[in-house]
């Protein structure tokens, strides 16, 4: 089946549509660990997980993260297994990929991700019976101090540029970590000042008391210690030293099950998916990453603007959920777009 994906105005250059993988690929075949973060807005009120975040601008990066995330979409879906193979294809079944950059989630840099304390003091109910779990007043007081930022002071009147940086342990520009392939993006000075002026400006609003990612705790020390304190103190481990800008691109359940619960012999061992799921993301990802270093030297973006909006499966953002947008240019709130049928959403056609 051929993909091809048309693009809401504005339209990047004519390289830049994605057609079917038979095209693209004549050569073959179709950093720290996240921890999964989803809103919830139960009938009690919990938290509120937002990501500030880089959209990722119309452009050669954009593309490529689409481009990587329709192929682990693709690779995910096995044909149908005749009767003879249905026994082994249920023990080395390949899960779906749960993110969806097309329709469903924003491809984008995370700046600062945090629980924050925007409920309700106390459960209210509409006339419709939904339980309102946002303070609206609170709400509004934290978008006000993202407004009250005035980005291009911030970044000295410079640009920001965005380029995808080499896994340093692969030397490949894309990674693969537990469940998560993700993109590296290149930690930039810019990058950097945006996410620590952030992360200071919105401390205030955390939710308490915080709690500290469970991966923490697998890294060696000082590392644990340092990641400790960053997120008792930010509610974020990925900030400041521990800032590592990526796309994620894909996120894979089967590999997000606790060690614990591997049995290495059983013949139906999440372990044996685990290292089929392994596979075919790697396969898949050399695959984008011969394509990918072919441009990789003018494949250069610029941030356009800063959003805020909801979590999602595997650290994604809701495309749906944009709170707000702050152009770094000149520094304008805007409200929209809101969802995958407006302006500078990707739609897939087949």
């Amino acid at each position: 089946k051929t993909v091809s994906v048309s693009i809401a105005n504005p339209t990047p250059p004519n390289q830049y549509n994605i057609m079917s993988s038979q095209s693209l690929f004549p050569f073959g075949g179709a950093m720290v660990a996240i921890l999964t973060l989803t809103v919830l807005f139960p009938l009690l009120c919990q938290s509120v997980h937002l990501d500030i975040h880089v959209p990722l601008p119309q452009g050669c990066l954009k593309y490529h993260a689409l481009l990587a995330n329709r192929l682990l979409g693709a690779a995910s879906r096995p044909p149908p297994p005749s009767q003879t193979e249905k026994d082994a294809a249920d023990k080395l079944a390949q899960p779906s990929e749960e993110v969806d950059l097309f329709s469903e989630h924003t491809p984008h840099v995370t700046l600062y991700l945090s629980d924050f304390d925007l409920e309700m003091d106390a459960p209210k109910t509409d006339s419709a019976g939904v339980v309102a779990a946002l303070n609206q007043t609170k709400v509004d007081a934290f978008l006000n101090v993202l407004s009250s930022l005035n980005f291009t002071e911030i970044l000295d009147g410079n640009n920001c540029p965005l380029s995808f940086a080499k896994d340093q342990s692969t030397n490949a520009f894309y990674t693969i970590n537990g469940a998560y392939t993700m993109l590296p993006i290149e930690s930039t000075e810019c990058l950097q000042t945006l996410s620590t002026t952030l992360l200071h400006s919105l401390q205030s609003y955390l939710r308490y008391p915080i709690v500290v990612p469970n991966w923490v705790a697998e890294l060696p020390e000082p590392s644990r210690s340092a990641a400790i304190y960053r997120s008792r103190t930010y509610g974020s481990a990925n900030v400041l030293d521990g800032f590592q800008p990526h796309v994620t691109v894909g996120f894979d359940p089967i590999s997000d099950t606790p060690p614990a619960m591997h049995d290495p012999t059983s013949k139906d061992s999440l372990s044996l998916k685990d290292q089929s799921s392994l596979q075919w993301r790697d396969d898949t990802m050399k695959q984008w990453n011969e394509a990918y270093k072919q441009v990789r030297e003018t494949c250069i973006d610029e941030v356009q603007g800063i959003a805020l909006g909801k979590t999602s499966v595997g650290g994604t953002v809701l495309a749906s959920s944009r709170m707000g947008y702050w152009n770094l240019a000149h520094n304008v709130k805007d409200d929209g777009p809101h969802d995958a049928n407006q302006k500078g959403y990707y739609a897939i056609v087949e």
